[in-house]
């Protein structure tokens, strides 16, 4: 908790000491989304390990209301909704506003081995990978850079949106991680837990974490899956929730916008 000064009633220069208390977001179930509700707007899904201040809600006049005991307000310090207020329920925001810490920002390394032909089971087709070793936190896995297959561009910011383009790899190099904002669609990946030869223990795997890089209009993600259109793309899907939990739980700047760096050598 910190101590600053703020505004407590309409008299210039009038100015009290009140303490806030910071907190990070969880989120309640294995899915790495929570959702919140905006005030006065609708409810919306933020990332774990976004910063949030709580604040109590209050009247016209500056009067605690009854809501206060029945949820949980807070304002947003960062993100797509940095600035909004938001609440939860008292029993939600008990479990999913915590106390916690954050790495300063996660360092992971690709390390390019070749291209070779490879059956997916849980996408029942084969494809020409380009794998790569992806070392992070003391630990290595198996990925792939680019699957060699075309594919329509969804990148709303792309000037090639709607065409059907060829897969490619990022060139080598250090690109800056993003902190995600969106979930991904759940048909995309959900069959890697429920289908053959997938994973009945993969989490999180609607969180992809975009890597910005401006020749690519930003279309490429750390993300898990068998086929990558360019992506760092976490082949060995046991794999993916040690990583997703070193990315999320880092943040390399003071406005929380990004989780780290990838390293393409």
């Amino acid at each position: 908790m910190a101590e600053i000064s703020v505004s407590m009633n309409t008299r210039t220069g009038s100015v009290h000491n009140a303490t806030i208390e910071t907190r990070y977001t969880k989120s309640i179930d294995e899915s790495g989304w929570l959702m919140i509700l905006l005030d006065g707007k609708s409810k919306v899904s933020v990332p774990e390990f976004v910063k949030v201040v709580l604040m109590k809600k209050r009247g016209k006049n500056g009067e605690p209301t009854k809501e206060n005991e029945t949820r949980t307000y807070f304002i947003v310090q960062e993100g797509r909704y940095k600035g909004e207020t938001a609440s939860l329920s008292k029993e939600n925001s008990e479990k999913c506003l915590i106390k916690t810490t954050r790495g300063k920002g996660a360092n992971i390394t690709a390390k390019i081995i070749g291209r070779s032909w490879e059956f997916s089971q849980p996408k029942k087709e084969k494809y020409n990978q380009l794998w790569a070793t992806l070392s992070f936190d003391g630990k290595q896995a198996r990925i792939t850079l680019d699957s060699d297959v075309p594919f329509i561009e969804t990148n709303t910011n792309s000037p090639y949106r709607d065409q059907i383009l060829h897969s490619k790899p990022l060139p080598k190099g250090t690109y800056k991680i993003r902190a995600p904002e969106a979930a991904g669609r759940e048909d995309f990946t959900n069959f890697y837990v429920t289908g053959p030869g997938g994973y009945s223990g993969l989490k999180y795997h609607t969180v992809w974490f975009l890597i910005e890089n401006a020749t690519t209009h930003n279309s490429n993600f750390v993300h898990v899956g068998n086929v990558s259109e360019g992506c760092v793309t976490m082949y060995q899907l046991e794999m993916w929730n040690v990583l997703y939990r070193y990315l999320i739980s880092n943040r390399m700047d003071k406005e929380g916008k990004y989780v780290g760096t990838v390293t393409i050598e």
